[in-house]
């Protein structure tokens, strides 16, 4: 794999048989991957859509040397020590054997749905791109908003092979619109509705980085979130219940050695917590978006 080096990706010095067993020897890197700095939370937007920019230039590397990667998920990406994110495990994946009933691996779930059933695992250029959407969508909306979609009794795999899994309508009230169309087209039933390549998937990403980069203080309920801005500028909000009733959403800004701030005319009382979390999405995204 000498002629996939790149700055994105992991270089692999050799790979043989040894006593019949396949031996890989491979950069190191003790940071380890993103699944296991981050877990399945949520990663601060800014931080996930530069981190999917790298992955992408790795694949688009590997993708114009004739490489499929086939198993892009965030146990794959690995941190160098600089922060960036290197590819790792191409071309090592096996591919899915049987008729794939039963329980949802992680490699199930990157499976783009043309190839659901075949047995044969990723194929094409477009399931690349395709796991690499998923992957994007796990490290902005954490691992929590892909579980209650499975019904008990049914294939997991039949949601995945119509597009209901992940479910595309379901992302954290921060995620502004345009990165979630970004990240949605990389993972359209259609391949021939996806990007045309990882570079035109990068370039999308690089079009929907936020002003304001937010993170949920509370993973699990999404209720509380920080924000920061290149500038300095730091934002915190959240949704608290009242006690005569209902929700209540605030939002505060701090600038840069300034005391913080409430902003009143972004604030609202709710009586239920959907309307308040509708409310925060649209103020959030806002923000992020235009940077106030």
């Amino acid at each position: 794999m000498i002629t996939a080096e790149h700055e994105n990706v992991v270089v692999v010095y050799s790979a043989e048989l040894e006593g019949g067993e396949p031996v890989i020897r491979m950069e190191y890197l003790p940071t380890g991957s993103v699944i296991d700095k981050y877990g399945g939370n949520p990663i601060a937007v800014a931080d996930a859509v530069r981190m999917m920019e790298d992955a992408c230039r790795g694949v688009e590397h590997l993708h114009v040397r004739g490489i499929l990667h086939r198993d892009i998920k965030p146990g794959n990406l690995l941190l160098a020590p600089s922060g960036a994110v290197k590819v790792s495990d191409f071309g090592l994946s096996c591919p899915i054997s049987g008729t794939q009933n039963g329980p949802l691996t992680w490699y199930n779930r990157h499976l783009p749905p043309e190839d659901v059933g075949k047995g044969t695992g990723i194929s094409t250029a477009a399931g690349d791109i395709y796991a690499a959407g998923v992957t994007a969508y796990r490290l902005l909306n954490g691992d929590q908003a892909l579980k209650g979609i499975i019904v008990p009794g049914v294939d997991p795999m039949e949601f995945v092979a119509k597009g209901k899994y992940p479910n595309r309508k379901l992302w954290l009230p921060h995620i502004h619109p345009r990165l979630r169309k970004a990240v949605t087209k990389a993972m359209h039933v259609d391949p021939a509705k996806r990007y045309a390549d990882a570079r035109t998937f990068r370039r999308a990403l690089e079009q929907s980085r936020p002003q304001v980069s937010w993170w949920p203080t509370h993973p699990a309920t999404g209720f509380g979130w920080e924000g920061a801005a290149a500038d300095g500028t730091t934002w915190r909000a959240a949704i608290e219940p009242r006690t005569k009733g209902g929700f209540r959403f605030t939002v505060e800004r701090r600038l840069p050695d300034k005391a913080w701030r409430k902003q009143n005319t972004d604030g609202r009382d709710t009586t239920d917590v959907e309307d308040a979390t509708n409310h925060a999405h649209e103020v959030l995204s806002r923000i992020a978006a235009k940077g106030v």
